[in-house]
């Protein structure tokens, strides 16, 4: 069954030890599988000390099961843009509307910093493009890393 955004609860990193534990979180097995990447302490911690940037997270019984990092300021994002730059549920907590909630809170983030758009990078095959679409994000481009996996960037207004 899937619980309302409004009832989820979400809590912004308001520590170093909060970054930490998001850190943790985003490099636990599972979720840097899916990422098919590992996180950066320090990105974390700029995301933390910038008042442009957050990190979200929720809990279940004092365990980190969904997290997100956004930036509303950065010299790859146009002026009126920002990004989610991170977003992941633990598999087991997934269909909760968790992963929902937690983009919702960002865009509302980004809105009150003044962006009229919200974008996101995804892989070209993951199972991720439809949880994008579903949220009303479409397909803006399709862009190439440097070692070869097809990417997605995803948009929509705010």
């Amino acid at each position: 069954m899937t619980q309302s955004a409004k009832s989820i609860a979400i809590e912004q990193a308001a520590d170093e030890d909060d970054v930490g534990r998001v850190n943790e979180f985003f490099n636990m097995r599972p979720i840097k599988r899916d990422l098919h990447q590992f996180t950066y302490r320090d990105t974390l911690d700029r995301a933390f000390n910038r008042d442009d940037r957050r990190l979200f997270y929720i809990e279940k019984d004092g365990t980190i099961v969904a997290a997100l990092m956004i930036w509303c300021e950065s010299r790859v994002l146009d002026d009126d843009e920002a990004q989610i730059r991170l977003v992941a549920v633990k598999p087991e907590y997934r269909g909760r509307g968790l992963g929902r909630a937690l983009c919702e809170r960002a865009e509302q983030f980004a809105s009150e910093f003044g962006k009229e758009k919200m974008s996101a990078d995804v892989m070209a095959e993951s199972q991720a493009v439809g949880f994008w679409q579903a949220l009303g994000y479409m397909v803006e481009e399709e862009w190439t890393t440097d070692n070869g996996r097809s990417m997605h960037l995803v948009s929509k207004p705010l």
